[in-house]
């Protein structure tokens, strides 16, 4: 729903802002007091084409933000991410003299284009051939389709998830034959890589271990020299000197001989002793060692023949053995969808006909239904029209069917309409008359009033050609659709104001030798004497304020 607009520099708007409400907004004023410019100014903030000449004069820029509300789920979908985290959405357009212009939603710049995509799910303008949903004929099938009954969404339903699965399988197969185009060559190609992996025949880790042995190899002599020397150290005694094995042994001995004499050493003979056995494990892990470490120039090269084999695969099919089995699986894979290739595209021929058969099968029952709702829509739309005073009018619902399928069945749908006797049926984006084509969407909107999820609805030019009883029928209808939705209309008509749950006065005014546009919200009793206005013009007599005030009580009875 529409908030709040505020304008600034914008036509004849100075400065401006103003709250709306739900219900009913009629806007109203003298003719050429500007009641078009907020309309103008609507477009203008939700992406429509700008002209330099609606920068108020004397000015170099234009800015325009509006306030919506998020009021349903379809808007919901259509926003990006970031736009979600509020209820709400402030969407700005400020364009200068020279042509730069920019956009925002919730202080984040956005594209004119991306305003254009979202607009028609907050707001729906009548009157003008552009931001109208139910223009655009693709929608039409929607608008219909909303028209039926549970078991009609259903099948729609059924069809449609039968269609996601047919559009599925029809996508694999010609993936499957793309790639598969040269299958021969693929084939081989394949093979030679899978043969290649496969000849060196690596385990996960083997290439960590063979460095290992490769640098043990590498550094064999110069380790051998420090064991060697270490050993002699630590366990070999000679004629000048003792090993530290046997002088700790020593020395713990001489320690033990006089423990009964210092009592506190026996706690550092105890340690002694565990280190005296510790070191002679120690003493053997190093024996071990100088009896392993043998340089041999075999083994050396059978390494370094091994690692690099493992490092040419590495170059070409992986930084790791891991990666390199995961490669060679995924081209096994691939080798059996090509050997397998005539099956494969076999189950998918069976697959894609037993769902084209369903879906031929609720293509046929859709199409039916939607014949049955297409003649009780073509009713109600006459009897709406005839209501307004379009009686003259007649409208079809034109159902084509075809063998091609669609996400929504094999239909296309399309309303057409003819306004005047002995016209033919056409489009309604062909409609000329401003007034007609509004009352035409105020009669759609009326049908599919509950289906309809934009919030907002703009009718401009609805009361052109119109009086009367007519005029008053056009009233009942605009606030029976403010019921569901917030409803601005644009009006001259007092039997159509007389229906507003919020009057808007639309004046021109000079000063200083310059001219403005104000708008303000009339509470009961400037309505009434806006409502005398539009009846008996400037003059207004004391008979022409009771008649206003008996038309308000009417509607207000009406509205009850």
């Amino acid at each position: 729903m529409l908030n709040q607009i505020n304008i600034s520099n914008f036509a004849l708007i100075e400065n401006l802002t103003i709250d709306f409400h739900e219900g009913l907004n009629v806007l109203s004023g003298e003719t050429g007091a500007g009641k078009s410019i907020l309309i103008d100014a609507i477009n203008y903030v939700l992406g429509s084409k700008f002209n330099k000449d609606l920068i108020r004069y004397g000015e170099d820029k234009t800015y325009v933000e509006a306030i919506f509300s998020i009021d349903n789920q379809e808007i919901r979908n259509e926003l990006d991410q970031e736009f979600l985290e509020e209820d709400f959405l402030i969407i700005s357009r400020e364009t200068f003299l020279n042509g730069k212009s920019l956009a925002k939603i919730n202080g984040r710049s956005v594209t004119v284009n991306y305003l254009k995509r979202i607009s028609p799910f907050l707001i729906d303008i009548h009157g003008q051939h552009d931001n109208q949903r139910l223009l655009d004929k693709k929608t039409h099938i929607i608008y219909l389709d909303s028209y039926g009954d549970g078991k009609h969404l259903e099948n729609l339903q059924k069809y449609n998830s039968i269609f996601n699965e047919w559009n599925q399988a029809v996508k694999d197969k010609q993936d499957l034959i793309k790639k598969y185009g040269d299958k021969d060559k693929r084939e081989e190609y394949l093979k030679f890589k899978i043969e290649e992996i496969n000849s060196v025949d690596m385990k996960i880790g083997e290439d960590e271990e063979l460095s290992g042995k490769l640098d043990l190899l590498q550094n064999a002599e110069k380790i051998s020299e420090n064991l060697i020397l270490c050993y002699k150290l630590l366990y070999e005694s000679d004629e000048d000197r003792k090993s530290v094995y046997e002088s700790l042994n020593v020395c713990i001995n001489c320690l033990k001989a006089v423990e009964n004499n210092l009592k506190d050493l026996k706690d550092h003979i105890g340690v002694m002793e565990d280190f005296y056995y510790k070191l002679q494990d120690i003493t053997y892990d190093i024996r071990n060692y100088m009896d392993n470490i043998n340089y041999d120039e075999e083994q050396l090269n059978s390494i370094n023949s091994r690692l690099y084999q493992i490092q040419n695969l590495k170059k070409k099919y992986g930084s790791t053995i891991q990666d390199i089995l995961k490669y060679r699986d995924e081209l096994l894979k691939e080798y059996d969808e090509i050997e397998n290739f005539g099956v494969y595209v076999e189950k998918l021929d069976k697959k894609i006909s037993d769902l084209e058969n369903a879906l031929n099968k609720y293509g046929d029952i859709i199409h039916k239904e939607r014949i049955n709702l297409g003649q009780n829509l073509e009713k109600r739309l006459v009897e709406e029209l005839k209501y307004i005073g379009m009686e003259k009018s007649k409208i079809k619902v034109h159902i084509e069917g075809s063998g091609t399928f669609y996400k929504n069945g094999r239909d296309q749908v399309e309303l057409l309409i003819s306004t005047n006797p002995g016209e033919p049926l056409k489009e309604l984006n062909r409609i000329v008359s401003g007034g007609e084509l509004s009352r035409v969407m105020l009669s759609i909107k009326t049908v599919f009033a509950d289906k309809d999820n934009t919030p907002s609805l703009i009718f401009d030019e609805i009361d052109n050609g119109i009086s009367g009883k007519t005029a008053q029928c056009v009233g009942e209808k605009l606030y029976q659709i403010s019921k569901d939705h917030q409803v601005f209309c644009i009006t001259h008509l007092p039997q159509i104001a007389v229906f507003s749950d919020n009057h808007y006065k639309i004046e021109k005014f000079s000063k200083e030798n310059k001219t403005y546009t104000k708008i303000e919200k009339l509470n009961k009793d400037s309505k009434e004497m806006e409502v005398a206005r539009m009846i008996g013009g400037k003059d207004l007599t004391k008979l022409t304020i009771e008649n206003a005030k008996e038309m308000i009580s009417f509607a207000d009875n009406y509205k009850l």
